[in-house]
């Protein structure tokens, strides 16, 4: 699976020989108790090419087809991964972040013109399912009033009157979220900041047993097709044409993360290094901590640089990856030259992943391609170990209630934390499904409780909070089943372990 500029690891083509015969006795993770990635279906294994008119027929545009059909393949004629080959990274071997000053040192007067060659594209495909939410993610409320999408709004546009340029921001729009968005945007018409959408490709889903495509005509459901990763954001922002009117408006560079990451802003620092070091490539990376546990992990592999996604593993292989603490932020610098070049000679070949879903007693297929897999595709690639204030996605109530909280201040799109908290570091918070929509989450909090001084907060069962609550040290909330707890308005729980029903009644 693992490839370097679309040349299979053992290949038999003149430049490859040595490598195929080196590794030979190699030990492989072969269709056995040592492979790696779940196995085909028997059936799938032996599937015929599928036929351009018939995807055609679809509405599929000529080069998703293209990418579509090569991932398809890529599935069936699966590399095999040679397992004494994956090594965990030495940490000389990424750029130290708070080194960059010495590496790369900036002049405070560049910084404009290196601002003005920049392209903040934000992932904007995903919906807010996990949180219970059916529109675009981007629109749920991180703070009182402030959307994902107002904080990265808002960020621009300070950087812009700060320094007097016009960095454009750019959403990659899914064919769930487009129509939402779009709507949403007009109300930054009057902000200084250029915003700009795409819409990525759309794939159908496949069934697992025989890789046939589920969708039978162009008219079918929605919930036939899917948006394909990450990965798909550079050959769909050239479709769209703003791939070369940005290179015609002279930039350079392309800052990409996710919509959800209020940890990822602009880094005029990064930028001098990328330009500095002519790179093709830069993956922001930091140290995996324990709620890491749904993402991707850097690794070397035949002493490359490579990302991979532990959705990818099977889940009895997980363990052999826990000593991986280099962890994926999708915080991308990426130079628009190289991505052009790339994608006119049909090199950008990113690894993919593969996911399974249920319907209708039916598994379905589909196959996506994450944008950091790059940094095994580009010539010049690095990785970035950064800070995790660099990394503070929101998937979940949990990050959510930590977002909201008074842990943290919100200025001009940057999320800061607050300077009376002094571990420095955020508190360990696990919500129980209770809370996973953000509408009971809402149901359950009168407001959000103070958490300057909160370590860990365990909440499971049928907890409601009153207002003016204070929680510190570590907390742990139990409902028992069939019962209810109320925390009071204005209490203060300290190193409080809480069990059983407490029932505040009204009066």
């Amino acid at each position: 699976m693992f490839q370097d500029t679309g040349a299979t690891i053992l290949g038999t083509s003149p430049k490859n020989t040595d490598i195929a015969e080196r590794f030979k006795k190699a030990e492989v993770f072969e269709h056995n108790e040592d492979e790696l990635y779940p196995p085909l279906d028997h059936h799938a294994r032996f599937a015929p090419p599928l036929e351009e008119a018939q995807l055609k027929a679809l509405g599929m545009l000529p080069d998703e087809i293209q990418a579509f059909r090569k991932q398809r393949d890529m599935y069936i004629n699966k590399d095999k991964i040679l397992k004494d080959q994956i090594k965990i990274p030495n940490k000389s071997s990424l750029v130290d972040y708070n080194q960059l000053h010495v590496l790369s040192p900036i002049d405070p007067a560049n910084a404009v013109r290196l601002l003005n060659k920049l392209v903040v594209v934000k992932l904007n495909g995903g919906l807010g399912t996990r949180m219970g939410c059916k529109g675009a993610k981007s629109s749920i409320e991180v703070a009182p009033g402030i959307t994902f999408l107002d904080m990265a709004v808002a960020h621009i546009e300070q950087i812009n009157q700060d320094y007097n340029v016009d960095v454009p921001l750019v959403l990659m729009n899914s064919f769930k979220t487009d129509q939402q968005t779009n709507k949403i945007i007009e109300k930054y018409k009057s902000h200084r900041v250029t915003v700009k959408t795409f819409v990525q490709s759309k794939f159908p889903k496949m069934y697992k047993d025989t890789l046939n495509v589920v969708p039978k005509a162009s008219s079918s459901s929605e919930k036939d097709w899917y948006p394909p990763g990450s990965g798909d954001l550079f050959r769909s922002l050239q479709r769209s044409g703003l791939l070369d009117e940005f290179l015609a408006q002279g930039k350079e560079y392309i800052f990409i993360s996710n919509v959800e990451n209020l940890g990822s802003i602009i880094d005029v620092q990064v930028l001098n290094h990328m330009q500095m070091g002519k790179i093709e490539f830069g993956l922001e990376v930091t140290h995996r901590i324990s709620t890491d546990v749904t993402g991707g992990i850097l690794m070397s592999y035949q002493d490359r640089l490579h990302l991979l996604e532990l959705s990818q593993v099977k889940h009895e292989k997980l363990k052999n990856f826990k000593d991986f603490k280099f962890w994926n932020t999708n915080n991308i610098w990426v130079n628009l030259k190289s991505v052009s070049e790339l994608i006119k000679n049909d090199k950008l070949v990113l690894d993919w992943i593969v996911s399974y879903q249920n319907e209708n007693h039916n598994t379905l297929v589909q196959l996506e391609t994450p944008a950091g897999m790059g940094i095994q595709n580009f010539a010049n690639s690095i990785a970035i170990l950064v800070p995790r204030d660099r990394y503070r996605p929101i998937k979940s109530t949990s990050q959510l209630l930590i977002s909201q909280s008074n842990l943290f201040q919100f200025d001009h799109g940057q999320m800061v934390m607050n300077p009376k908290r002094e571990s420095g570091d955020v508190p360990l918070v696990k919500l129980g499904e209770e809370f996973a929509s953000v509408a009971e989450y809402e149901k359950r909090f009168k407001s959000i409780p103070d958490l300057l001084e909160l370590d860990h907060l365990t909440v499971s069962g049928d907890v409601h909070f009153g207002t003016n609550t204070t929680l510190k040290g570590t907390v742990i909330i139990v409902a028992n089943h069939g019962e209810r707890v109320d925390i009071p308005d204005g209490v203060t729980l300290e190193n409080k372990i809480l069990s059983g029903t407490l029932r505040i009644l009204d009066h």
